[in-house]
């Protein structure tokens, strides 16, 4: 399995990431991830909360992370989506722009992929 290093991923990414994986995580350890990025719960205030320790806490989430970044190298449906909303607002400009036809041809880009 890759191995996230200590500076990625980026905090945004892995919200999403849990947005749309975290299903397929263990219970304990998607409710470590979500308590430390969806609550702001610091590793001290977790292993309290829990009731294990602050390194069996740590160890959970690097062990979460590298699932979740095995998830979306491997299935993008992160990725498919932010490329979506991105075509998405590019519709939307060209029709404020009233370029009909550029936003038809995202459109159907769009539709396509869907």
């Amino acid at each position: 399995m890759q191995r996230v290093s200590e500076e990625d991923p980026k905090y945004g990414d892995v919200v999403l990431w849990l947005d749309f994986y975290s299903q397929l995580l263990t219970p304990r350890t998607r409710e470590v991830l979500e308590l430390h990025y969806n609550e702001d719960m610091t590793l001290s205030e977790i292993a309290e909360h829990l009731g294990i320790t602050r390194q069996g806490v740590h160890d959970k989430i690097r062990q979460g992370l590298n699932h979740l970044t095995s998830y979306e190298t491997n299935l993008g449906l992160v990725r498919r989506f932010l490329d979506q909303k991105i075509q998405v607002a590019q519709a939307i400009a060209a029709l404020d722009q009233g370029k009909v036809d550029l936003a038809r041809e995202t459109l159907v880009r769009l539709h396509e992929l869907l």
